[in-house]
C-alpha cells in the first residue's frame, strides 16, 4: 500500500515548494489533484513542456514520487458536447502523465452535480473506451480491459472511483454491455 499526499491545499504554490513541503512532512509520494497550471478542473490541460520539466525537476530534487494524477472531467454528464470535450481533455491528460513519468491516473465518474439524476455511469464507460481505443467495435471491453488497453498503449493505468449514486450496478463491466 502506498500513502500519498494530495497537495490540493498547496495548488497555488510552485511545484518545487509543493514537493519540498511533502518531503518535509514525511511523505515520499503525492497524488496531483487538479490545479490551474497543470490539469485544471473540467477544462483542457494547460501544462506545456516547461511546466512538465519544472515538475519533473521538483520531483527529482526532493525524491518525491508522483503516485498518481487525478483529472476531473464531465465525462458522465448529460451534455454530449461536454462528454466529447472530456475525451479530448483525457487524451491530453494521459499524455501529460506519460511526459511527467506517472503510471497511474485516478478519476471519478463526474458529470454535473446540479443534474445528478441525468449523469450516466454507462456513458462514462463509453467515453473510456474512446479515450484509449482508436475506434469502437462490437466488443465492449470491461473496465479492467480498458485500463489494460490504455496501459499497453501509453504505460498509464486508469482507475475510477464509483460513488454511491452508481451503486445500482453490480459490476462495472455491466455498464459496458451494448
Amino acid at each position: 500500500m502506498q500513502i500519498a499526499l494530495d497537495p490540493y491545499m498547496l495548488r497555488d504554490r510552485p511545484f518545487a515548494e509543493v514537493c519540498r513541503i511533502a518531503a518535509e512532512i514525511g511523505y515520499d509520494s503525492i497524488e496531483l489533484s487538479p490545479r490551474a497550471d497543470f490539469i485544471p478542473f473540467f477544462t483542457h490541460p494547460r501544462a506545456d513542456r516547461s511546466t512538465v520539466a519544472e515538475f519533473r525537476k521538483a520531483l527529482g530534487d526532493t525524491g518525491i514520487e508522483l503516485a498518481s494524477i487525478l483529472p476531473l472531467y464531465r465525462w458522465s454528464g448529460p451534455d454530449e458536447d461536454e462528454r466529447q470535450a472530456a475525451v479530448r481533455y483525457w487524451k491530453r491528460a494521459i499524455q501529460l502523465a506519460v511526459d511527467v513519468g506517472c503510471a497511474t491516473m485516478n478519476s471519478e465518474f463526474n458529470g454535473r452535480p446540479e443534474q445528478s439524476a441525468r449523469n450516466t455511469f454507462g456513458s462514462s464507460l463509453w467515453i473510456g473506451r474512446r479515450i484509449c481505443r482508436p475506434s469502437a467495435d462490437a466488443t465492449s471491453p470491461t473496465s479492467s480491459q480498458q485500463s489494460a488497453c490504455c496501459s499497453a498503449v501509453t504505460g498509464v493505468t486508469l482507475s475510477c472511483e464509483v460513488w454511491a449514486s452508481q451503486r445500482q450496478l453490480t459490476r462495472v463491466d455491466a455498464a459496458c454491455a451494448p
